[in-house]
């Protein structure tokens, strides 16, 4: 491991690093990742018996840009098939409350649950990550269950806090 990091990654690499992590959490949990599964989502969390826990989708867009980010419409449609959801995508902080909005207005009073994950940045020509969120939706409510640092390096107790 060495002390070189880049301040700010591209589209793709967050892609990556997002499927990497709910692989990692997967595998760790005992269970089996699919990616692209039927062509009609990211990824999907399954048992050994191929029952699907989870089923995943991430987004680059805000979800504000309902025109554009279909991602919950379709864990919606498909959220009977799985024990939850879970959703990962990205605000522009001056958008926060319109993009955690529209997420629970997709989710509607579903007893299914969700899970939002969502990054949360500043504009300066590239988006600025500083926090992430987890948030909790069913039944029309929703929880934030956990807040830190969106770069590893910002987060405290870490082994990279020393390099920012």
């Amino acid at each position: 491991m060495t002390k070189e990091h880049k301040e700010i990654a591209s589209r793709a690499e967050w892609t990556t690093h997002i499927g990497f992590c709910a692989r990692t959490a997967s595998d760790l949990l005992g269970y089996f990742m699919y990616f692209e599964h039927g062509n009609r989502t990211d990824a999907v969390i399954k048992d050994n018996a191929e029952n699907i826990i989870a089923n995943l989708e991430w987004e680059w867009y805000e979800p504000r840009k309902i025109e554009k980010v279909n991602e919950v419409r379709q864990l919606h449609e498909a959220k009977e098939s799985c024990q939850f959801s879970v959703f990962i995508t990205y605000s522009d902080n001056k958008f926060y409350d319109e993009n955690l909005n529209a997420v629970k207005s997709q989710w509607g009073d579903s007893v299914e649950p969700i899970v939002l994950f969502l990054v949360r940045f500043d504009r300066k020509g590239k988006r600025i990550f500083d926090t992430i969120e987890t948030h909790h939706i069913q039944n029309g409510r929703s929880k934030k269950i956990r807040s830190q640092p969106a770069l590893p390096w910002h987060a405290e107790g870490k082994r990279w806090e020393d390099w920012s």
